[in-house]
């Protein structure tokens, strides 16, 4: 028989099997009744209608407002003036309320929030569930003041105003009653919302329960009434269970409100008729098991009939089975889910037969039916959807559609909050995330929806979220995160850090080749500045050298003036003295034209001309100067100054201009005079310096 085949026919019986428990039960339904309270939705405790979308989003009237249930995250949306909402339906994508002074429908903006808007009257085709009953009802039901009747699945459930809820069958006789004695929080049913015909939303006015009926998994009895379980035997249809409080018994095809407590000799003849599971080695490795599973390095191994093993680990079970070949696993199943907790120490799980087996919790004693277990776990799957996205920064909260398929965070945001949603058409609404680029470890299972994160660092990750699965692998989602850079750490930055970068080296090319130019420039000038005052001192060399040789060419001619003026005065004092000696003999007329012309050769005027052009070379236009300064000065005082400058002596000079020496004397006092010198003021000191 081919392996193909095989798979078929055990998915068939595993499917035959659960169909016949169901419909064994289906005289007297089983629950597991999930309560929510206050706590968990954090609004009043009053619920007064409930209504279920068709993508699996609760919408419930409570008194505080429109409450919402995705599954996993509880979400109030209060009415502008807050009064309360008594009723609410859902059509069409849009949810209607009504309220003692309200009427108004909600519908979901792009960031997927609730928007209230007032209306007068509703549309034609949209209407609130009536309140009144049509279902018969039996006397002792009638006079418990019913509120609220639905039928499901061949059976009447009836909310009362004080009493719980009934499970009635087809002739109104009661299968079972609900209430705060069993697993019920209140006993005030406001109404009753059918999902389908297996799970039940039941509004109360202390909170909301959930009821799977005929569920694979359920409450036997609480921890307060059973105790811990030593062990369990099933025997024939009664289940007899040993415990640290005796021992208990129970139908198990006739679920009771509570179990039967037995004597302790009644309890122990029960065990002598139980049959032991013949022990079987475990005949498969852990270690060919996927090292990613949990069941890896599990923390009990429980044997079960047909070569299945039960693998525990934190609060899991894994129902595997061991062939040579490996180990299968059959189903799992998260205790989380169901708001259950194995006990840590002690035996967790105890097959009974094929079928059941019980688990022993902190809440209580839970009875497994396996062949159904796996047939829900090869039910419709859901995969989880991004419900609300938001992030908080210093200027308050913004939010981010969910269906945009990437998140953009500013550099400076505080928290990124993502709400997951599983839908309430799930039986697992546990969710892990993963958020590559910060760990590689998947989170703790959670049934909060909600997932935060504090502060990333800039940078590209992907957050990962996946649903809880009783079978195959986890369905996941993902969606990329992008938390920008800082201005001064982003791209324009960069950019502008480059061109900053660039305009620095530029500026200091810039700066450096002006520097080198100005060097040079400056180089240049010196070395022009340089040849400048080369040029200049050889100029004023040159011109130092032509004014020596001026003055030198001055000095020769007035040495040669006064050695002639002196020649010329020594002929006439000769000639003065040959007249003398002479008398009448030597001739007047001859006297006279000799002596004249000796004299006016020393009174020659271009002889004058000629000394002042080679003193005003020489001597820088000293005369000029005298003339400017000195108007009243004669021509005469001019030839004493020049002479004077000259530092001549006084006969020198008396020799040169023909006169007497005392005559020279006179006319340097005359000079002192009109230069306005003070007697202490030599007169040759200050016309040299002049």
């Amino acid at each position: 028989m081919s392996k193909f085949l095989k798979t078929h026919i055990l998915f068939l019986l595993i499917l035959w099997t659960a169909q016949a428990s169901s419909l064994t039960f289906a005289q007297a339904p089983t629950f597991l009744v999930q309560n929510y309270t206050i706590d968990d939705y954090k609004a009043s405790c009053q619920n007064w209608e409930i209504s279920i979308s068709h993508y699996g989003v609760l919408y419930i009237a409570n008194t505080s407002g429109l409450l919402t249930f995705d599954g996993n995250t509880w979400e109030l949306y209060p009415l502008p003036d807050k009064s309360p909402i008594e009723r609410v339906v859902f059509h069409n994508d849009t949810i209607y309320t009504k309220g003692e002074n309200s009427l108004g429908y909600w519908i979901r903006n792009e960031m997927n929030d609730l928007v209230y808007q007032p209306i007068n009257q509703l549309p034609p085709d949209v209407s609130f569930n009536k309140k009144t009953i049509n279902i018969p009802l039996p006397d002792n039901i009638q006079a418990l003041s019913p509120t609220v009747a639905v039928q499901v699945g061949g059976l009447s459930v009836v909310g009362t105003a004080r009493s719980g809820l009934f499970f009635l069958d087809k002739g109104g006789q009661v299968l079972r009653h609900l209430s705060t004695q069993n697993q019920l929080q209140d006993n005030i049913v406001h109404s009753i919302c059918v999902q389908d015909v297996n799970l039940l939303w039941i509004g109360l006015d202390n909170g909301i329960a959930q009821i799977d009926i005929n569920k694979s998994i359920r409450l036997l009895a609480p921890r307060s009434q059973i105790g811990k379980v030593d062990d369990a035997a099933l025997i024939d249809s009664t289940l007899i269970i040993r415990s640290n409080m005796g021992y208990f018994s129970s139908e198990i095809h006739k679920p009771q409100e509570q179990l039967t407590k037995l004597s302790q000799q009644e309890g122990e003849a029960w065990f002598r008729h139980k049959q032991e599971m013949p022990y079987q080695p475990i005949n498969f490795r852990l270690s060919d098991i996927d090292p990613m599973e949990v069941f890896s390095n599990p923390d009990n191994i429980y044997q079960a009939p047909n070569h299945m093993y039960w693998l525990t680990k934190d609060n899991e079970a894994g129902l595997f089975e061991g062939t040579n070949d490996g180990a299968t696993l059959k189903c799992r199943i998260l205790f989380d889910n169901y708001g259950f907790n194995l006990i840590s120490s002690g035996r967790q799980i105890i097959p009974l037969n094929d079928s059941l087996g019980i688990v022993s919790t902190m809440q209580g004693i839970l009875l497994m039916n396996i062949p159904q277990m796996i047939a829900e776990s090869f039910g419709s799957l859901t995969m989880p959807q991004f419900s609300r996205i938001s992030y908080q920064d210093k200027e308050g909260e913004h939010f981010i559609a969910p269906h945009t398929g990437q998140i953009t965070l500013p550099d400076n945001f505080q928290e990124l909050s993502v709400n997951v949603s599983t839908t309430v058409f799930t039986p697992n609404h546990q969710i892990s995330y993963l958020l590559e680029g910060i760990t590689d470890e998947w989170s703790p299972w959670q049934q909060d929806g909600t997932i935060s994160f504090l502060q990333l660092p800039q940078g590209d990750y992907q957050l990962r979220v996946r649903k809880y699965l009783s079978h195959g692998p986890f369905p996941e989602i993902s969606i990329p995160i992008t938390v920008n850079p800082a201005w001064y750490n982003s791209g324009w930055a960069y950019l502008g850090y480059t061109i900053l970068f660039l305009a620095i080296i530029l500026s200091s090319l810039y700066f450096y080749f002006r520097t080198v130019r100005q060097k040079e420039t400056r180089r240049l000038a010196e070395e022009k500045r340089q040849e400048q005052q080369r040029l200049l001192r050889l100029k004023e060399d040159l011109l130092k050298k032509e004014l020596e040789n001026k003055n030198n060419e001055l000095i020769l001619q007035t040495t040669a003036l006064v050695k002639r003026n002196q020649a010329i005065q020594a002929l006439l004092e000769e000639l003065d003295k040959q007249k003398e000696t002479l008398g009448d003999r030597y001739p007047n007329k001859l006297y006279n034209r000799l002596r004249e012309a000796m004299e006016a050769a020393i009174n020659n005027q271009a002889d004058w001309i000629q000394f002042e052009n080679y003193f005003n070379s020489a001597h820088q236009n000293f005369i000029e100067r005298i003339r400017q300064n000195f108007s009243d000065i004669t021509t005469g005082d001019l030839r004493i100054c020049c002479l004077l400058r000259m530092n001549l002596s006084t006969k020198e000079i008396a020799s040169l201009l023909n006169i007497s020496v005392r005559a020279v004397e006179l006319r340097r006092y005359r000079l002192r005079k009109r230069l306005g010198l003070e007697s202490d003021t030599n007169l040759v000191e200050f016309l040299i310096n002049y």
